[in-house]
């Protein structure tokens, strides 16, 4: 079996261990984010800054959902992570604009990244607003501390196998809201 082959059925396989009443637990908070009229804020690192902006403008675009990728905000997100450190280069940059009605949506494979873990933490405990994401396998990591109102997890150890079906989760929670008409 070639490398491609590998990592085709890995993906097949974290497919199959999704929760989807954990899949159904995020579709129900940005359910509650569209009827509020409040707005989604996504972020991540590094390819989970990248399923970030695609899933930021498929709630915008295919669902009419608010929706920004704090990522795309780089001159704010970077001066609040040199000045400050970059444990709150999202926090900064939503320390101020979330409102109530609003979620945070934090994208960590590890689930202890420590920047996404801060503005989760902020949504959650100062912000008081709806908190969800996706993770990777571990169960110990930081993000599952946190009691978010919604949150995915790939039980698959292989990053890259994560961040793909984080995406394919995006996709099927995008369709599940359109065929609701949203």
């Amino acid at each position: 079996m070639n490398k491609i082959e590998i990592h085709l059925r890995q993906v097949e396989e974290a497919m199959t261990l999704l929760d989807m009443e954990e899949v159904m637990g995020v579709v129900a908070v940005l359910r509650q984010v569209k009827k509020q009229g409040g707005t989604v804020y996504v972020f991540g690192n590094g390819g989970s800054h990248a399923t970030a902006g695609h899933f930021a403008n498929d709630l915008m675009k295919m669902c009419r959902i608010k929706a920004v990728c704090v990522g795309d905000m780089a001159a704010s997100m970077t001066a609040w992570g040199n000045d400050t450190g970059w444990e709150n280069m999202f926090y900064g940059t939503l320390n101020g604009m979330v409102k109530e009605n609003d979620c945070v949506f934090g994208i960590s494979c590890s689930g202890n990244s420590e920047n996404v873990i801060r503005a989760l933490i902020g949504g959650k405990d100062e912000w008081v607003v709806l908190c969800a994401g996706l993770t990777g396998q571990t169960d110990s990591s930081e993000i599952n501390m946190i009691g978010l109102d919604g949150l995915v997890h790939v039980r698959v150890p292989d990053i890259r196998v994560q961040e793909d079906v984080h995406l394919m989760v995006c996709h099927a929670m995008v369709r599940e809201l359109q065929a609701e008409g949203m």
